[in-house]
């Protein structure tokens, strides 16, 4: 008898019943106990990395902010101390004139320094000021200012704390200097108040949020000066306890704590002024500080949120079937990848290189970063040379194999690329090898790209605020400094000397007068353009306030050398400056003073270079006079 027809066995249909077995469902349970600590053990390292970000790139920022507010604050200083010591030498000279020259010297620092000037007799009575004839006479024995010059001999530089002027009422901070005859008997006291508040001006040109804040103090804690943009007083005259940084603290430092005035918890960064006995410090508020990533941190929660479900609904899918289990577990895989690179990215442009073959795979936001159509780069040989500067080529070869060896746990470093129309971009390139073979020999990089242009410029608008004249483009007094104590250092080891040329320009007032502020500023382009052209490149050129300019010549074999460029400079000031339809005719005063004969260190060459201007002046303008020892 025939067997029966028999059919194959069809395996039985998957029912929504399977997946509720308890067995699956015990599985799941332990597979999401296990997957999902990892998930947002991850998330919770990444948050945490964002909030390490936040506060390193908030403490570099609050260092570098300090240092340039450094520098305002020490070129203001300079300048007050400057005009105390040139306004003294007035008083002793000609005292019939003293008020007609702080009339001009309020004119030509009215936008760099603007000061009220006071002059104390030795028995501590108002003998001048420029805020009223009504106050001579008052009693300002009291004055800080004044008596700290009673019980010391030398000639020495005092700055106080703020205080409430009774001349003018508001809060003020005194810089004063000893007027003595040449026996050395105290005839008075010269000071200069200053406005607190033009100390922290800095603050309007920085976004520290709503709780930062930029302070002036003490070395002792006292507070001279104190901004927020909330209130640009509170706490003035304070003393603040418990500081880390002291006179023996080092120059510039940073640190975290609640503010004593405001109770508000900040990042502070400081930088010490040691010859004035001043301590800038610059401060962003911890919460303020923090929001800069937090849009990533809530991405990364939605991410960790979103992968936490896609793996439940994974894991539940591959413990119900052995063929979806599979799929499941490929797909989880792809789905991490993604995740890693979405945590990584942030928005910027991604790249994954074989490490092997060099060949980076591009995304289409890294594409416009590099300015490139290739969805394929190579990142060694000559294809990176052609892309790199050369000053960074170096540096970024030895980061990448510094990470491919193991020596570092990440990749990260600043480089410029070359762009289509042949220009400069700065990008950041980050990275890390995502996948090892069994030696540990690196096969897979994945990293981002991110355009820094905008922090590169800022940068750099931020050292030539601090070292140029906005006007003409010279150096400025602090760079005028620097030059000066490098080109004493050599001539000291070398054994020549150093000439500074101090000068100003007479018959300017009368062009600003006549045609205005505007016509003055395009003659003192014109004449930084025409002096600049007139000298060496190792010469400095610099303007450091109205008309004054100095020249420096770091190397010169004496008096006459110095006198030759002095009279072609005086020369070159005779000559009319065309500008536009208006003809202006000018002419100079200039003092001449040498290193090592009439000074041991910068500022002492600037007053005898400027002693020896003045000195021109009073025999008729428009010549040359020399402070050098050997022609007095």
């Amino acid at each position: 008898m025939p067997s029966p027809i028999t059919h194959p066995t069809r395996p039985p249909a998957r029912r929504p019943a399977d997946f509720f077995r308890p067995r699956v469902l015990r599985d799941l349970a332990i597979y999401l106990a296990c997957m999902l600590p990892i998930v947002w053990g991850l998330v919770a390292v990444e948050r945490a990395r964002f909030a390490s970000l936040a506060e390193s790139s908030t403490r570099r920022d609050l260092r570098n902010y300090a240092r340039v507010f450094t520098e305002e604050v020490r070129a203001t200083v300079g300048i007050v101390d400057l005009s105390l010591l040139q306004l003294r030498s007035t008083w002793l000279r000609d005292r019939d004139s003293f008020a007609q020259t702080v009339g001009e010297h309020a004119r030509h620092l009215r936008h760099r320094v603007p000061m009220l000037v006071t002059v104390i007799d030795a028995a501590g009575r108002l003998a001048y000021t420029n805020a009223g004839p009504s106050h001579t006479g008052t009693d300002l024995s009291a004055y800080p200012a004044y008596y700290a010059h009673l019980e010391a001999a030398d000639d020495r530089f005092f700055s106080g704390r703020p205080v409430m002027s009774p001349l003018t009422g508001a809060w003020v901070v005194h810089f004063s200097r000893a007027i003595r005859d040449r026996q050395g008997r105290l005839l008075g006291v010269i000071v200069a108040a200053v406005s607190p508040d033009y100390f922290v001006r800095f603050y309007d040109d920085i976004d520290l949020g709503p709780s930062g804040s930029v302070s002036l103090i003490t070395v002792d804690g006292a507070v001279i000066a104190r901004s927020t943009r909330v209130d640009r007083h509170r706490g003035i005259g304070s003393v603040l306890k418990d500081n880390p940084h002291t006179a023996h603290s080092p120059i510039t430092g940073s640190f975290r704590r609640v503010g004593q005035i405001d109770q508000i918890e900040r990042y502070y960064a400081w930088h010490r002024i040691p010859e004035y006995g001043m301590v800038v410090t610059v401060g962003q508020s911890v919460h303020d500080a923090g929001l800069r990533f937090e849009q990533q941190r809530d991405v990364l929660a939605g991410i960790g949120g979103t992968v936490s479900l896609l793996l439940a609904v994974l894991g539940w899918a591959a413990l119900g079937a052995t063929d979806r289990r599979r799929r499941a577990l490929k797909a989880l895989a792809a789905a991490e990848t993604r995740w890693k690179l979405a945590l990584n990215a942030a928005g910027d442009g991604v790249w994954d290189c074989d490490v092997v073959t060099g060949l980076a795979t591009l995304s289409s936001r890294a594409q416009r970063i590099l300015d490139t159509d290739r969805a394929l780069v190579s990142l060694y040989g000559s294809a990176l040379d052609a892309m790199v500067h050369p000053d960074e080529l170096p540096g970024l070869r030895a980061a990448l194999r510094s990470h491919l060896a193991g020596r570092s746990a990440d990749f990260a470093f600043e480089f410029r690329v070359r762009m289509k129309r042949g220009d400069w971009s700065w990008i950041e390139a980050r990275g890390t090898v995502s996948e090892r073979d069994e030696l540990g020999q690196p096969l897979r990089m994945v990293g981002t790209f991110s355009n820094i242009d905008v922090r590169k410029n800022e940068e750099a608008r931020m050292r030539r605020m601090a070292h140029e004249d906005a006007l003409t483009g010279l150096p400025n007094r602090v760079l005028l400094g620097d030059r000066l104590r490098q080109a004493i250092r050599s001539a000291g080891r070398d054994g020549h000397k150093v000439a500074v040329i101090y000068f100003d320009l007479d018959k300017f007032k009368p062009v600003n007068d006549t045609h205005g502020h505007a016509a003055g500023d395009r003659l003192l382009q014109l004449v930084a353009r025409r002096l600049r052209a007139g000298l060496r490149d190792s010469d400095t050129l610099a303007r450091i306030g109205g008309d004054e300019f100095v020249v420096l010549l770091p190397r010169c074999a004496g008096i006459q050398d110095a006198a030759i460029v002095a009279d072609n400079i005086l020369a070159q000031l005779n000559q009319p400056f065309e500008d536009g339809e208006l003809t202006h005719r000018i002419s100079g005063s200039l003092g001449i003073a040498l290193y090592p004969d009439d000074g041991m260190d910068g500022d002492a060459l600037l007053r005898s270079a400027d002693a020896a201007m003045y000195d021109a002046k009073s025999h008729g303008r428009n010549r040359v006079a020399s402070h050098h020892r050997d022609e007095a």
